[in-house]
């Protein structure tokens, strides 16, 4: 074996060490290529391991959701105002929906007496959706008794409405 060392420093290690410190290498290579081989198995075993999704030909099927935001949403809470007020006025129902209070007993017969209307109680409580539904509903409600009554029985109807949401706080 070939030495890298000049002769005459491989002789004077020969003659002071002997001749068993040059060595073979083969057992250190051995043992080298040995230790890669486990570390690449042992690095192969954690990813496998870890692994975050599983190598399928063919995923999981999903589940599909639809959620409906208009639940909370005064825009659909305005939407369902107008389809119950196209329903009742189908049903021969002419009523307006008040939020807060109730109609002022006074107003209240007047309207019945004069126009046929009805005024009734969405919720005591004023909140952004009741409102909105209360005005969807009376919206279609005021264009049935502009229809049949003329306008000037719709200004008279908004303003006792106006004056109910007034005492309550609320806008119109």
């Amino acid at each position: 074996m070939e030495s890298a060392k000049s002769p005459l420093a491989v002789a004077l290690a020969d003659e002071r060490l002997g001749k068993g410190w040059r060595r073979s290498q083969t057992r250190i290579r051995v043992v080298a290529v040995l230790s890669a081989l486990v570390a690449a198995a042992v690095l192969y075993g954690l990813f496998e391991s870890f692994r975050v999704q599983p190598g399928e030909s063919k995923p999981e099927r999903q589940t599909v959701a639809s959620v409906d935001l208009r639940i909370g949403n005064p825009a659909g809470a305005a939407e369902r105002g107008e389809a119950r007020a196209k329903a009742d006025l189908e049903a021969g129902e002419l009523k307006l929906q008040t939020v807060g209070r109730p109609a002022a007993k006074a107003d209240a017969a007047s309207s019945k007496q004069r126009y046929g209307v009805v005024w009734a109680l969405r919720s005591a409580e004023v909140s952004p959706l009741t409102l909105a539904y209360a005005n969807g509903y009376n919206k279609v409600v005021y264009a049935e008794i502009e229809r049949r009554h003329g306008k000037d029985a719709v200004d008279r109807l908004r303003r006792i409405e106006a004056a109910i949401l007034q005492r309550e706080g609320a806008e119109p």
